[in-house]
């Protein structure tokens, strides 16, 4: 019998060859996988479909290859790489999801996303990303030149990183009266995410919730469910 498989916050670059190796040796061990759910943040950054980078080409090769076996894989878009678009999908043989998805996880109804949404006692990012995810803006982007959408792209990460050097805590976790919200509106008792880096198992009044961890050069993570079982892993990336 297949599982299920649910893996976040890869941040895939070029700089990460590791955590690519890692991935697809998650998959080699998992060869029977019915589901495979990326939510969000599996690319440090994408700047549009027609980035054909050879890191791209191999992901959708692999992604592909998975799908031929009869994985179905589902992507929810991260706030690294919300340009994800049809023709990636397409490629790589994947469903793009929206920011919430409610799914079937062992017969129990379970909210999915990114995670970046909850995260409301940050304005300052949730105000830049209601801008960045406005149709328009993303339509302006993609019509500059890929040399000018990377350096965009990397001008992000470079204020991000200062950011993360000024205060290592600058990834806002979760609101509980979001996640409660967020929870309620779905009338579910369960949800999965990923974004904080705060890989745990929850439980509150507002039910069970599940934080994917974020991949580093050392260790990578994953929620699997199999025969009715939940089980939160981190592994060692050789």
């Amino acid at each position: 019998m297949g599982s299920t498989l649910f893996v976040s916050d890869l941040h895939l670059s070029d700089s990460t060859p590791a955590i690519e190796t890692g991935f697809y040796t998650l998959l080699e061990h998992h060869g029977s996988l019915d589901r495979l759910f990326i939510l969000g943040d599996f690319f440090e950054y994408w700047i549009g479909d027609d980035d054909d980078t050879p890191l791209h080409r191999r992901i959708i090769e692999c992604l592909a290859s998975v799908r031929a076996c009869g994985t179905e894989i589902f992507i929810v878009r991260g706030n690294r790489d919300f340009m994800l678009g049809d023709d990636f999908a397409e490629a790589a043989g994947a469903t793009l999801l929206g920011d919430t998805t409610v799914i079937d996880v062992a017969g129990v109804p379970t909210l999915i996303l990114h995670g970046d949404t909850l995260c409301t006692d940050d304005t300052e990012y949730q105000n830049l990303r209601k801008v960045m995810h406005d149709p328009d803006w993303k339509a302006n982007i993609l019509t500059q030149s890929l040399e000018d959408r990377r350096a965009f792209a990397e001008s992000l990460r470079a204020a991000s990183r200062e950011k993360a050097e000024n205060d290592p805590t600058n990834i806002v976790d979760v609101n509980p009266e979001a996640v409660e919200s967020a929870m309620a509106e779905a009338s579910v008792r369960r949800m999965i995410h990923g974004h904080t880096h705060r890989p745990d198992r929850h439980q509150s009044t507002a039910g069970e919730r599940f934080v994917l961890g974020d991949w580093t050069n050392q260790q990578g993570w994953y929620l699997e469910e199999s025969n009715g079982d939940l089980r939160l892993e981190s592994f060692e990336l050789a």
